[in-house]
């Protein structure tokens, strides 16, 4: 290996690509994703101007197929715009939701590492945006510079203890308090403060989707909005959830 002249390893006779003629405001855009992530939060500026030079644009509508479990690891994806959903289904249509993904968030990072096929279905919600970097470029960066793959190794711990909590809120939580939690997650990473102290979810969730992220059907959460919405602890407004007692939801969480 060859040190070189940005400080970060390079393999010897490895080139960097051109971008195409990107513009500097969306040079600038891409380099702010990038930036804050914690996998490259450490990395030179000329490093993630070598990144964002391989990098394409990628835009999906509402509810469109990012890709699906099987298909080649093609990549590393990071969202500028819009949110994603990671889930699995069956042959009969049923689906779980494994995770939801928000503007500056990275994802399928497992194939970027091993160059096998997806693990799950990722799916656009709403108007979404995407930045992709081709594996083929990247993983050069990860054989040249152990801290990158650490960063990558912290990235996959937090996926399995993420999914390890899942697991074990949908094994030993009862329904109610798994819904709380959620909605309070949601709300906690991603909500409007309203004058009342209430928290309006910047997220449009449909009762289906929600069902497919505790574990439950769209009727039993149908049902336990209507309990919650004649104690006044939740409303809609233009579809969107609204939290207006947030402490009480996780008192409902803590109590389980």
């Amino acid at each position: 290996m060859a040190l070189g002249a940005t400080g970060l390893n390079m393999p010897i006779g490895w080139h960097c690509a051109k971008d195409g003629g990107m513009n500097e405001q969306e040079r600038a855009k891409r380099r702010t994703l990038l930036a804050r992530h914690f996998l490259l939060r450490d990395v030179p500026e000329k490093v993630l101007d070598d990144l964002i030079g391989f990098s394409t644009i990628r835009r999906f509508g509402d509810d469109e197929l990012i890709f699906a479990k099987g298909d080649d690891g093609d990549g590393l994806y990071g969202i500028l715009e819009g949110q994603v959903r990671i889930f699995a289904g069956d042959a009969e249509g049923r689906e779980i939701t494994l995770n939801l993904l928000e503007g500056g968030d990275l994802f399928g990072e497992i194939a970027l590492i091993d160059g096998k096929a997806r693990s799950a279905d990722a799916a656009a919600m709403g108007p979404t945006t995407l930045l992709h970097i081709p594996r083929r470029q990247f993983v050069p960066y990860m054989h040249a510079n152990p801290d990158l793959c650490f960063s990558l190794l912290e990235i996959l711990c937090a996926r399995v203890r993420w999914t390890s909590s899942v697991i074990e809120d949908r094994a030993f939580l009862p329904l109610e308090a798994r819904l709380a939690k959620w909605l309070v997650s949601l709300a906690e990473s991603s909500a409007e403060k309203l004058e009342s102290g209430a928290l309006r979810l910047r997220l449009k969730l449909s009762q289906r989707e929600l069902g497919a992220l505790v574990g439950t059907s769209r009727e039993a959460v149908n049902k336990q909005f209507a309990t919650w919405r004649d104690a006044g602890l939740i409303s809609m407004d233009k579809g969107t959830i609204v939290l207006n007692a947030p402490n009480d939801m996780r008192a409902i969480v803590d109590l389980a």
